[in-house]
């Protein structure tokens, strides 16, 4: 990672959301000062460079959910996946995508508590509504958590089951296609499975807006987030604030392989929900133009971060 922001308090996290807004802002108003330029191909998240072409981009703005994108004129493929940024790109109107983990192990220790989970099928459905949104289900698929005592070994939680449902749109608002820089807004709420241990039974939902910068074959995110959450204790809500930066590029050397680099972060209101910090790695394998292979590792950068988490997952588009 190129840069490391960690927000140590409540009152800094929200100066650095104010100033990622502002950030947003800038880009916004420059790529409509180079919005001429923007008709040529750019390079994508997920390989390789684009050859940029003289012709004209064409105009998609008549597809829908009912009268799709032809394939050769869909955008590159660029999944959600892997590591924890939103790509700002939405599916082609009239296609549909599926993202989902093959395997995903995480173990924490915290305050004297270890906790191992796996995860396996938890499916992320995409279908491409318009040329600049598209409408996401995720499932949470089947879940197993065990916690135990750090000094004792006595277990403390077990629970295994379904987990949560989250429902979201995706809204481009430029660079959907191309250009130096693109941005999404992504409202989501998140449907409880009630299931014991794996779900805190709560209804919950947010904002979240990702930034992507597109310097030569470089993919910068900056994204930032804010969601409405349960408390820890009781039945309140309080505000939760997300915070993420990351790198994606090409592996030199080996075709159709990105590799993506973020910190992230995540501090709120609520003074019994301790803040999480995160260094990510990820690495995509591209196996032709509409599947893509992953990989990833993210590693706690504090107490109350999970202390790592392993997975790997495919993204299919049809």
């Amino acid at each position: 990672m190129v840069h490391v922001v960690i927000w140590r308090s409540l009152a800094t996290s929200r100066l650095a959301a104010w100033l990622a807004g502002a950030a947003i802002g800038a880009v916004a108003c420059s790529s409509a000062v180079h919005a001429a330029d923007s008709t040529t191909s750019s390079t994508t998240t997920t390989t390789t460079t684009t050859t940029a072409s003289s012709d004209p981009a064409p105009d998609k703005s008549g597809y829908n959910l009912f009268n799709p994108t032809p394939d050769n004129q869909m955008r590159k493929f660029t999944p959600d996946r892997p590591a924890k940024g939103f790509s700002v790109r939405t599916i082609d109107a009239g296609h549909f995508e599926l993202e989902t983990d093959i395997v995903n192990y995480t173990t924490s220790n915290d305050r004297g508590t270890v906790t191992r989970s796996i995860e396996a099928l938890d499916p992320t459905v995409k279908l491409g509504l318009t040329n600049w949104m598209d409408f996401e289900v995720q499932f949470n698929g089947l879940q197993s958590s065990r916690s135990f005592d750090a000094a004792s070994g006595n277990e403390v939680l077990n629970g295994a089951g379904f987990g949560d449902v989250f429902l979201r749109t995706k809204m481009n608002l430029f660079g959907n296609d191309s250009g130096p820089a693109g941005f999404a807004l992504i409202p989501y709420v998140k449907l409880p499975s009630s299931t014991p241990v794996i779900s805190n039974n709560a209804v919950e939902g947010g904002l979240i807006a990702p930034l992507a910068l597109r310097p030569d074959d470089f993919i910068i995110t900056l994204m930032t987030e804010v969601d409405v959450l349960k408390t820890a204790v009781g039945d309140g809500r309080y505000a939760n604030f997300v915070n993420l930066i990351g790198v994606s590029h090409p592996v030199p050397g080996f075709d159709a392989v990105n590799a993506t680099v973020e910190l992230f972060a995540s501090t709120g209101t609520d003074p019994a929900t301790p803040p999480v910090y995160t260094f990510d790695l990820g690495m995509n394998f591209k196996l032709d133009q509409h599947a893509i292979l992953d990989v990833g590792l993210n590693l706690g950068l504090n107490k109350a971060a999970p202390t790592a988490q392993v997975y790997s997952g495919i993204s299919f588009r049809f």
